[in-house]
């Protein structure tokens, strides 16, 4: 299981799931991390659960 590289928080236990977005690929899925930073995995049918954009760095607070 892979942890935010901010906080530490699991990845696979999204703080809040900003959007969902149905794709010719599979779902897009946008995600909260604890910390604040962003996340989108493609949920598809060939590559289930692939991050195609890890942490990045949220606003700060």
């Amino acid at each position: 299981m892979d942890n935010c590289q901010h906080c530490g928080w699991p990845l696979e236990q999204p703080y809040e799931i900003v959007s969902r977005h149905l794709t010719s690929e599979g779902i897009l899925v946008y995600t909260r991390c604890a910390c604040g930073t962003l996340q989108a995995r493609l949920l598809g049918w060939r590559h289930p659960g692939r991050v195609i954009s890890p942490c990045q760095a949220g606003p700060e607070r």
